[in-house]
């Protein structure tokens, strides 16, 4: 038996340079600029791969031009050719040594690749073009403490404190230092003198209190927080830092008090709220997480009624507590307030074909194609929407156009898109397209079961290559043998290579582990029972399959059934 399935894809989030710009340029080769700007109209489109092949030809003929560079290395950085991205900040540099933003990308990939060397080299040049920028000193001292030269940044930090005065950066960094030191005892002198020097403000406190919960001291952190509850009651970080501390004393009904507490301030920041109730999912126990979770995205839409991420969470947890209608309404109502984000188009579709919305999916599909072309997941689960509702020509457009669209270093959405086309193109009866879909899709994962069971169904359909066939689907059942679809195609290859009581033995499987019974399993036990004979038991196993709702389509069924024998 064929399996169908809900396409989970994580979404990943890249990272990019910022603040970097790139000065005016005098002169350019025309063609150069000419394909710059076909690069750009592509990046817009966000066709990040059409974009970076045009802005690599672009460099090629003409290495001067300062913003395909720069476009360049951004694009690299967020892939992670970290190599790649440091040759054209060289570039940069040698074009124009005296931008300081040129520099900061360089410093940009050496922090990505922690290069602390090469870093505090660009740093004391950004110091030298910028010696009245306290920045760079800062980032200077930070980076010498993250080589672990610690005295030298603690020698630092008191030159900046002489050059530009006491800074609450100073009180913090310093801290850290002793923490990493194992000095606890310096480390709480630092907080102090903060709390000192700023006793009406609330960071203070809130820093001697988180550092009290870093070496294991909730009780004392409370002491910390109520004080500071009582001078500023409107503090959101107070609550929300009370909460960790009850965490560390296993008290969660006071957890959810306090988180309850900041979640109600408009001052602390929606992302700081969602941040918090996926931290929440991975720190606490399966039931407790879930509780919380729930009541805190109701919170949270209660808040922001006009957030569409706080919408999109809410639908999120929702989805994951598995309250489907819920979850399909928050995501509804999310983009009805914001229809450029393309993740949430994504959960829809993903949610949509979960919950056999096949029509809502392909309307919703088309509606995310048209505002995002080029997203290849969008592509998929839109296609997939209409593979289900047996509508393969179209199907098979999107489908194709998905795999044109995908990064082929993503693996998992790679198996997805050919998986798919295989079993549209089985559909389309294009048989030779169908195993070279699904071949490619094993190629990127030989475990993968689900095409392994269906390569190896269709193959039984047809029967040709039954040896074939019984390898993938004796392995489907080896990896996961508790699937009653996989246990009906492995008897329905023993049935097309001939070895019925083998077949009887693996129908038979399917039948007990099956939740409930289904026309296909009926159907086959019956035509198995025939072979081996019993032809009064075949028929009245047809008879059963006949019963189901989705029998009254199957004409060769009602055949073996009129005429009391198997058809082929």
């Amino acid at each position: 038996m064929r399996t169908i399935r809900i396409l989970l894809l994580v979404v990943a989030i890249p990272i990019l340079l910022i603040g970097n710009s790139a000065s005016a340029q005098t002169t350019v080769s025309p063609k150069a600029q000419d394909i710059y700007l076909q690069a750009v109209k592509s990046l817009e489109n966000r066709d990040i791969n059409t974009g970076q092949n045009l802005l690599e030809q672009v460099v090629s003929l003409d290495s001067t031009h300062l913003k395909a560079n720069l476009d360049l290395m951004r694009i690299y950085f967020a892939q992670r050719n970290y190599d790649g991205a440091e040759s054209l900040a060289k570039r940069l540099i040698k074009l124009q040594p005296e931008n300081e933003n040129n520099w900061i990308a360089l410093a940009d990939i050496y922090k990505a690749t922690e290069s602390y060397d090469e870093l505090l080299k660009v740093f004391d040049t950004l110091i030298e073009l910028k010696p009245d920028s306290p920045a760079f000193y800062y980032d200077k001292a930070f980076t010498l403490s993250l080589a672990e030269k610690f005295e030298a940044a603690l020698d630092l930090y008191n030159q900046i404190e002489k050059k530009f005065g006491v800074d609450d950066r100073l009180f913090a960094a310093r801290k850290d230092i002793y923490m990493r030191q194992d000095n606890t005892k310096k480390a709480i002198a630092e907080a102090k003198a903060y709390l000192a020097f700023k006793p009406e403000e609330s960071n203070p406190y809130l820093m001697m209190a988180n550092l009290y919960l870093d070496i294991g001291e909730p009780k004392d952190a409370l002491k910390i927080l109520d004080k500071a509850e009582s001078k500023f009651p409107n503090e959101a970080y107070i609550p929300l830092t009370k909460a960790d501390a009850y965490h560390s004393l296993d008290m969660n009904d006071e957890v959810f008090v306090e988180l309850k507490k900041s979640f109600v301030n408009e001052s602390l920041p929606i992302a700081v709220k969602i941040r918090t109730i996926y931290n929440i999912l991975q720190e606490y126990d399966e039931a407790t997480s879930s509780r919380i979770a729930v009541e805190l995205s109701k919170t949270l839409v209660k808040s922001h009624p006009q957030q569409a991420d706080a919408q999109a969470v809410y639908g999120d947890i929702m989805l994951q507590s598995g309250k489907y209608a819920e979850a399909h309404a928050a995501f509804i109502k999310a983009l009805g307030l914001n229809k450029t984000l393309d993740f949430i188009w994504e959960q829809l579709l993903q949610l949509e074909v979960s919950m056999n919305k096949l029509e809502d999916a392909q309307k919703h599909g088309l509606e995310a194609v048209d505002l995002f072309p080029n997203n290849a997941m969008i592509l998929l689960y839109t296609g997939y929407a209409h593979l289900l509702d047996q509508k393969y020509a179209v199907a098979r457009s999107f489908l194709e156009e998905a795999l044109n669209r995908a990064n082929p270093d993503n693996s998992n959405l790679m198996v997805q898109i050919y998986s798919s086309l295989g079993d549209t193109y089985h559909a389309l009866k294009m048989d030779a397209t169908s195993n070279v879909a699904y071949e490619e899709a094993l190629k990127l994962d030989s475990n993968n079961t689900y095409v392994l069971n269906n390569f190896a169904y269709y193959l039984a359909l047809r029967k040709e290559g039954l040896s074939k066939a019984a390898s993938m689907s004796k392995k489907a059942n080896e990896i996961n043998p508790d699937n009653a679809s996989f246990q009906d195609t492995y008897a329905w290859v023993l049935f097309q290579q001939e070895n019925y009581k083998e077949a009887l033995v693996w129908i038979d499987k399917a039948i007990n582990l099956a939740d409930e019974p289904s026309s296909t399993l009926m159907e086959h036990k019956g035509d198995i029972l025939y072979k081996l004979g019993n032809q009064k038991e075949a028929l009245d196993f047809w008879k059963k399959a006949g019963q189901f709702p989705d029998a009254e389509s199957n004409e060769k069924l009602h055949q073996k059934i009129k005429e009391k024998t198997y058809v082929d």
